[in-house]
């Protein structure tokens, strides 16, 4: 079975097939934007309508005091609202039903490269139809955009990984060159990959040793370097306006103070306590699962749910506050090591939950009220976007351990995933597994083509491990993802 996936990868990519199901998903998407137009913003939409106005009616970019974002987005909404007024929005939703199908042409083809032409196929259904995913592209988040610079920026490096070593240098720097300048233009768009820069490049750097330490070294650390050229004129902006090196944002504090400090935040769940609060129920925070969310009881007066430590607003610098921030929350962690351990887990609970933005919208009951995703397609449509996301995680899970075959690929999709679930140790919301998704559709639908292609008992094994994870951690949030799952199907309420 290993022989024939080989066999079948290593053919010529299916443009035709990915051509056509890529223009089918856009145009699921853009059937998803019709139907959900006019969608009230929401949330950070707010935020980046906020940072576009300023730049766009003062010419200034503004931090937020608790967050310097990237810029791209924010720009791009001003922009918009420049040349279209109020229409300007729709435009950006449009913009990103295109982007969308760079998304789709990207999935499809790291199937297509890490496992067989039939799996690039299988790859294309499952992201049209993959609609949690797809929604991004009817909201205003940054979402597609970002997903559209960061798929291509791994493709390129994973491609100059693939090149033999009998071939000309200059084709692998040319792979390496590409993929840090899109790290660097993703990093416009949001700062998340940043730290995922070094450890592509030890990937690089392992993966190359067989040419030559040197040589390794070279390539290993050109991408970080190219993409941090691209970002060095925001970088020397940053500087002049802050008096501090920022490389692409500043959030790490803020996230700190969410994520490392007594109250339990999720911000799937927080957005909707207006909504609940609006009807008379009860804070969705209130239903979560006490042991894993409960803060230190040894706190005086705290109750087991006291406030740990409050923001150093008396710092009036946002730099020199976000630093601040980042040692209160390490120093509370070291404090209170068993909450530190038991909140991590209601962290990656929090970002491997089957909730997405889909099923939130559908809870905020923001969907046009006569719409046909108001009407009776609306529970099936809450189930399906939950199932969907759930039984992905399962299907990837077996993909990994059973039918992805090893190389470099394996590799970056192994670093980019636990990238993900670590910085989810932080702060975490079904969001933050949207740069995860498409390699999760790639692997579901790598084991749907082929099955188990690989059989052992380590993987066995990990399989079975990973099963048990998902299961317990869906079990740690079952009380909140019920809760939501019955305000999206019953209209909020």
């Amino acid at each position: 079975m290993t022989q024939d996936l080989q066999s079948d990868g290593a053919q010529g990519a299916p443009w035709r097939v990915i051509a056509a199901i890529a223009a089918f998903g856009v145009a699921v998407r853009a059937v998803l934007l019709l139907w959900a137009s006019p969608l009230e913003i929401q949330s950070d939409e707010s935020n980046y309508l906020y940072l576009a106005a300023a730049l766009q009616h003062f010419g200034v970019y503004l931090d937020q005091q608790r967050y310097l974002w990237p810029p791209a987005y924010p720009w791009l909404l001003g922009e918009a609202i420049g040349a279209f007024g109020a229409d300007g929005l729709q435009v950006v939703r449009w913009m990103q039903v295109a982007a969308s199908s760079v998304i789709g042409v990207m999935t499809m083809l790291f199937a297509w490269r890490l496992i067989s032409r039939r799996a690039a196929a299988v790859a294309g259904i499952l992201w049209v139809i993959h609609l949690p995913l797809g929604a991004y592209t009817h909201l205003l988040w940054s979402e597609p955009l970002f997903l559209a610079l960061l798929l291509p920026a791994l493709w390129h490096l994973l491609r100059a990984l693939d090149v033999a070593d009998g071939e000309l240098q200059g084709s692998v720097t040319r792979r390496l060159l590409a993929s840090g300048v899109l790290f660097g233009l993703a990093l416009y768009v949001k700062e998340w990959p940043l730290f995922l820069l070094p450890l592509v490049s030890v990937v690089v750097l392992v993966r190359s040793l067989r040419v030559g330490v040197a040589d390794a070294v070279a390539r290993a650390t050109l991408v970080p370097l190219v993409a941090l050229v691209v970002t060095m004129p925001w970088t020397l902006r940053n500087h002049e306006v802050y008096g501090r090196v920022v490389v692409a944002g500043a959030t790490l504090g803020e996230n700190a103070h969410v994520g490392l400090n007594a109250r339990y935040m999720n911000f799937d769940l927080n957005a909707l306590r207006k909504v609940r609060l609006s009807r008379g129920l009860d804070s969705l925070e209130t239903r979560s699962r006490r042991a894993f969310v409960a803060a230190p009881a040894a706190e005086p007066g705290s109750g087991g749910s006291g406030p740990g430590w409050t923001r150093r607003d008396d710092i009036v610098h946002p730099i020199d506050r976000q630093k601040a921030h980042v040692a209160a929350g390490i120093e509370y962690a070291l404090d209170h090591p068993g909450w530190a351990v038991r909140t991590r887990v209601k962290k990656l609970s929090d970002v491997v939950t089957p909730m997405s933005f889909f099923t939130r919208t559908y809870a905020m009951d923001r969907y046009p009220p006569d719409s046909p995703l108001s009407g009776g397609l609306r529970a099936p449509l809450v189930l399906y976007a939950l199932s969907f996301s759930a039984l992905l995680m399962l299907l990837a899970a077996a993909g990994y351990f059973f039918t992805l075959p090893g190389g470099s690929g394996r590799d970056i999709v192994t670093v980019t995933i636990a990238y993900v679930l670590a910085t989810a140790l932080l702060v975490a919301m079904s969001r933050f597994r949207a740069p995860i998704e498409p390699f999760l559709i790639v692997l579901a639908a790598g084991f749907l083509a082929h099955g188990p292609a690989t059989r052992s008992v380590p993987r066995a094994v990990g399989m079975a491990i990973t099963v048990l994870a998902l299961a317990g951690l869906w079990w740690v949030s079952l009380p909140e993802t019920v809760e939501v799952a019955r305000m999206a199907m019953g209209g909020g309420s």
